[in-house]
């Protein structure tokens, strides 16, 4: 492999991983903003 090609596939890895972190850490923001609120309180009986 030419350098040309080993850059363009460590260019390609690193994109890769760098939207699938972005992707990941979107979709705990997202989960955690659409979860319910856990109560402190208790309801008197």
């Amino acid at each position: 492999m030419t350098s040309i090609q080993i850059s363009a596939l460590i260019t390609l890895i690193i994109s890769t991983a760098l939207l699938y972190w972005i992707g990941y850490r979107n979709g705990l923001a997202d989960g955690r903003k659409h979860q319910p609120e856990p109560r402190t309180r208790r309801k008197a009986a």
